[in-house]
């Protein structure tokens, strides 16, 4: 049996520490915990993440059995007994053995040269150095498949580069302190690149996308630029595997069911739902809407499943032309939508005319504003679900933000219940469903104490609830950076990289303020201050630049109940508008 210590992260995961070294041997340990969860999964389980020496579990805390004083106490209590079970017998388990072919050549190798020069290496012997050992996959983070992997040999220890390119090719081969990856997209990046490799790491149309995964074993072999522009992998080296297969992108609708013609469109709208799940461990965040209150109260107000594809619109004019008769719900805030005639009332269900021309210009509190239509967005699929991945440019519509002239089409038939509602309120009648409507004037946001709050020094733990932290136009969809007086620490601020979610309050060496939003990495090396309560997402995903936010410390308990009662409500709504329309 191995040891290993729990921590309660937020209302829907933990994670299991098993040591503070990279070791492959503690990786292998992790990965049979994780093997073991993932054979006898318990009620609400969802997935895990592994990365060097911890491993993230998510869950569902509806579906949880409470045994213990809080939710995430009893996860922990099943998650140790499955272990313990398990302990003993062989987790079903298959490490796979890759080869990746790489062109060392210096027109794909910029910083092969200077990195040689610094080792007092010939660029033969780094190379002959690079391709001599077995690397084992630790993890997928930064990007969809990005490997991190180790260890390189001591004698190509190597510093990151002091200014990082803002663009580094797709497939190119880093190395950067005791670590060895491979960059599937053009991102910025700060690891040497001493070449790359003609396999695409991440490929949205192929059954299976990702090309590795944690606890593989990777060699390198070198070859020559020709034998890289001639390149054809072959379907092993692609890595296809049936267990991971998931839907092509698809669209299944035709001009009958269009609904809206854009005829003006802001700067960030997107089809989005609430986000996919089972793909975090391959580096592929859970995106989905930034308000999830909004989003699935939308939904509800008119017989949608509450988890159905809305359109999300930031705040800036916007002008809908429907082309078909629609019952729609707006809610969030930022945008006050109209017609010609009259200011269209949030949260609440409405009957809109084809031929209606809907404006979204005047703003409001808040900053996002959410629109449903009974039946469903039709929007393309992608890893089990249809929002918008923009970094992948999949999901959606085309992967992509909305423009002008684009048309959007109803997914589903409409319901009974849809239907009655329908001739409900084109008879003109006034259905109020919602009494209570978010107030985003408030700067209160709740947070859990994270795993690294240890590491503020007295003062600073005291300002972060003491002071008021303004959200700076560096925000966005994958994190809110935030600005105040400097936080200190006392120790460094770095961590061995482990899993991090959506709400998670990273401090950077700089004494910067980052809270990871709804596109966020799903590992990260910063420290872990703080964990935005899930129930007070919503309220932080409606703050623009500008906008200044107070954190307040709850206790987990709280944030569990404020979870639950969202959800409570959500439900009792369900049932206000059955019995309304029966």
């Amino acid at each position: 049996m191995y040891s290993f210590t729990i921590q309660h992260v937020n209302e829907y995961s933990i994670l299991l520490s098993f040591g503070n070294s990279i070791d492959v041997l503690i990786h292998r340990k992790l990965m049979h915990a994780k093997q073991c969860i993932e054979q006898h999964p318990f009620p609400g389980f969802i997935e895990t993440v592994p990365a060097y020496n911890t491993l993230a579990v998510y869950y569902n805390p509806v579906e949880i059995v409470k045994t213990a004083a809080t939710i995430a106490a009893s996860v922990e209590q099943t998650v140790k007994a499955v272990i313990a079970d398990a302990a003993n017998t062989a987790a079903a388990t298959t490490t796979r053995q890759i080869e990746i072919p790489v062109c060392y050549d210096e027109a794909f190798a910029p910083d092969l040269k200077e990195t040689a020069s610094t080792l007092q290496l010939s660029t033969q012997e780094l190379i002959q150095i690079h391709c001599s050992k077995t690397y084992h996959v630790y993890m997928l983070g930064f990007t969809p498949g990005f490997p991190y992997m180790g260890k390189v040999d001591e004698r190509i220890f190597t510093k990151r580069k002091q200014q990082p390119r803002l663009a580094v090719k797709p497939g190119s081969v880093a190395i950067a302190g005791e670590q060895t990856g491979i960059y599937p997209f053009a991102t910025p990046g700060g690891w040497n690149i001493i070449g790359r490799t003609p396999l695409q790491l991440f490929d949205a149309n192929r059954t299976n996308p990702f090309l590795l995964k944690a606890g593989d074993e990777i060699t390198f072999k070198a070859i020559t630029k020709d034998a890289f522009e001639n390149y054809f992998p072959s379907d092993i080296l692609v890595g296809r595997d049936s267990i991971n297969s998931i839907t092509h992108p698809s669209k299944t609708f035709d001009d009958k069911n269009q609904i809206i013609q854009i005829e003006q469109c802001g700067f960030l709208t997107t089809l989005q739902d609430t986000g996919r799940t089972g793909y975090l461990q391959y580096g592929v965040s859970k995106g989905g809407v930034m308000d999830k209150d909004a989003a699935q109260l939308a939904n509800v107000l008119i017989g949608n499943d509450e988890d159905e594809t809305v359109l999300e619109l930031t705040q800036s004019p916007h002008r809908f032309l429907f082309t078909a008769d629609a019952v729609i719900a707006f809610t969030g805030g930022g945008l006050q939508p109209e017609t010609e005639q009259q200011l269209l009332p949030l949260h609440q269900p409405l009957f809109i005319a084809a031929g209606t021309v809907v404006i979204c210009k005047q703003q409001l509190p808040g900053f996002r504003l959410y629109m449903a239509v009974a039946g469903g967005f039709a929007a393309d699929a992608f890893l089990q679900s249809h929002s918008t991945d923009l970094l992948t440019k999949a999901g959606g519509y085309n992967g992509r933000p909305l423009k002008k002239a684009d048309a959007l089409y109803q997914k589903n038939k409409l319901s009974k219940l849809q239907q009655q509602l329908l001739q409900v309120l084109k008879a003109g009648a006034f259905f109020t469903l919602f009494q209570q409507a978010a107030s985003y004037t408030s700067n209160a946001i709740g947070v859990l104490q994270g795993a690294e709050w240890n590491y503020l020094t007295e003062e600073s733990a005291t300002n972060f609830t003491q002071q008021s932290f303004a959200v700076t136009q560096q925000s966005n969809r994958m994190g809110y950076r935030l600005k105040a007086n400097t936080l200190h620490t006392k120790q460094t601020c770095e961590i061995i990289s482990s899993p991090v979610t959506q709400g998670t309050v990273q401090l950077t060496a700089s004494g910067e303020i980052i809270v990871l939003m709804a596109d966020a990495q799903t590992v990260g090396g910063y420290p872990r201050i703080a964990q935005v309560c899930a129930a007070d997402l919503s309220l932080l995903a409606q703050k623009k630049p500008g906008d200044t936010i107070q954190f307040q410390i709850v206790s987990l308990q709280e944030a569990e109940e404020l979870y639950m009662k969202r959800v409570d409500d959500l439900k009792r709504l369900k049932e206000v508008l059955q019995t309304k329309l029966s």
